[in-house]
């Protein structure tokens, strides 16, 4: 599952995170959160986790890069929801490349039921990739203005791929705020379904990303 955000702050990595712990609640799921928000990413923060490695130096090590390698070199949070998160070093963001992202992400879908990907907002060469090899894009927005205006845009750009355009889902976060942008409008505006509604609930996210910790807990 690729989270994709229509713009900065619209909920991608607290939706990425919360999802996946959610998910992580059944003993027969393995689930995995890959932040690919390469300069600025922050679900090791929302989790309050200090990972031993990170993406970088998984991928600095693809040639001898197997499951057990990978799985070790992820960071396992107390809801059962496993991260490899960014670089710790921004310039280090320029040393991963698209086949090694898709070795990567190849084995952590051969590893893992559920692998959740938190992609930037830079439509880069990596976040392509990671839209590629995803089943489901979730195109998060929100009741506002530039945010469904680049949603538009992201359906055109997605639309031009078929593979990729038969797997956008729009959700809207945050519903339920002060927006005079009703969800009928914004259907009518972007052309396309809402998938889901997440309520407007910015005290209790607030809290919980202060915290470090996902909802559920």
């Amino acid at each position: 599952i690729a989270l994709l955000g229509s713009r900065g702050g619209v909920g991608c990595t607290t939706m990425g995170v919360n999802l996946g712990a959610t998910l992580a609640q059944d003993p027969q799921l393995g689930v995995a959160l890959v932040d690919l928000d390469l300069a600025l990413g922050d679900a090791d923060v929302a989790l309050d986790l200090v990972a031993d490695y990170t993406l970088a130096d998984v991928a600095l090590n693809v040639d001898r890069l197997d499951m057990q390698f990978l799985k070790r070199s992820l960071s396992r949070h107390s809801s059962g929801l496993s991260l490899l998160p960014h670089p710790v070093q921004m310039e280090d963001a320029s040393l991963i490349r698209e086949d090694q992202l898709q070795r990567v992400i190849g084995l952590l879908r051969a590893s893992y039921s559920h692998l959740l990907l938190d992609l930037s907002k830079s439509f880069s060469a990596n976040d392509i990739t990671a839209l590629r090899m995803a089943d489901t894009i979730l195109l998060v927005a929100q009741l506002e203005l530039s945010s469904l205006r680049n949603v538009v845009r992201m359906l055109m750009t997605l639309g031009g791929d078929e593979t990729l355009a038969s797997k956008v889902k729009v959700i809207l976060n945050r519903v339920g705020g002060d927006s005079d942008i009703t969800v009928a409008k914004a259907e009518e505006t972007i052309g396309k379904p809402i998938f889901w509604q997440i309520p407007n609930e910015a005290r209790a996210i607030n809290e919980a990303r202060n915290d470090g910790k996902p909802l559920l807990q």
